[in-house]
């Protein structure tokens, strides 16, 4: 897990932006288009958004690997798809994943053959990629995400269920941020869970004898910069969001997210119960100063 823990400075000086010349935004642009493509695959999948958010966390660190320019976003896009169902136990047929790509891309009245060259293309690169997949992520397969931790908070809390299906939504939105390669899910899962409540306009809980409240007082700043980093996702007006898009509207809802505690990953039975102490030790990401 380490390995994809990356400071501010690093994600901002990701291989497309030393490399390729992209600046920040452009970057972040790039990884958003990639993660609502994904996130059009899975709804046409119907696939349930534990699997969503693990593909897009594939993708965010395979592009801190690799450039844009390297390898087509979209390919890359379907193989983590496809990678991610294999992993969350949610398999679909690499055809299956081919076939939601190519409604997605083609336009509605296509003619066959073109539909077929692009559903062969898609077939063909996502086999393909699924090698380079695995090795760029060294085979480390297993994600934690935030949504059973907003979850857990909401439980702790007896948050009402438009807080709750808010900060769901929340977590949702923050996988088109590399979010994930910055903060601990327990933090991202805690930003969600104040955004809700905000969102919401309900009083906020602060009792200090609970997890929630001690991450409020111990943690309030590093809060600060992670709501401050989500909020970047819907000023982004680039990027148009679909009828399927992550936002706290959205049918993807805490129902339909399949809880880690019910399957296993790699191998490894996954527990993302909060953890108590946790904000005693939670590592703050740090920027670092160049030499002058």
């Amino acid at each position: 897990m380490e390995q994809w823990i990356f400071t501010k400075d690093e994600v901002l000086n990701s291989p497309s932006i030393t490399h390729d010349g992209l600046s920040a935004a452009e970057e972040q642009q790039t990884r958003s288009k990639g993660c609502l493509f994904i996130q059009a695959i899975g709804c046409q999948l119907g696939l349930p958004q534990n699997t969503v958010a693990t593909a897009m966390v594939y993708f965010h660190r395979f592009y801190m690997r690799y450039c844009f320019s390297d390898f087509s976003s979209d390919y890359l896009a379907a193989t983590c798809i496809y990678l991610a169902c294999k992993v969350e136990e949610s398999s679909r047929k690499v055809n299956d994943v081919a076939t939601a790509c190519m409604m997605n891309r083609c336009v509605q009245d296509a003619r066959n053959e073109e539909k077929q060259k692009v559903h062969q293309a898609f077939r063909t690169a996502t086999l393909w990629h699924e090698r380079l997949l695995l090795e760029t992520l060294c085979f480390d397969l297993t994600v934690d995400h935030p949504h059973q931790l907003v979850l857990e908070f909401a439980n702790e809390l007896e948050a009402p269920d438009n807080v709750t299906q808010a900060a769901f939504g929340f977590a949702n939105d923050s996988l088109r941020r590399p979010l994930c390669l910055i903060y601990d899910p327990q933090m991202i899962a805690a930003a969600c869970v104040l955004l809700g409540y905000r969102l919401s306009s309900v009083r906020l809980p602060l009792g200090a004898d609970t997890i929630w409240g001690k991450t409020l007082q111990q943690q309030s700043d590093l809060l600060a910069d992670i709501v401050g980093d989500m909020m970047t996702v819907y000023s982004d007006t680039s990027i148009e969001l679909s009828p399927n898009s992550n936002s706290p509207k959205t049918r993807l809802t805490p129902s339909s997210y399949s809880s880690p505690s019910h399957r296993r990953t790699n191998g490894h039975h996954k527990s993302s119960s909060l953890r108590n102490g946790y904000t005693d030790n939670a590592r703050r990401p740090q920027t670092t100063t160049s030499e002058s």
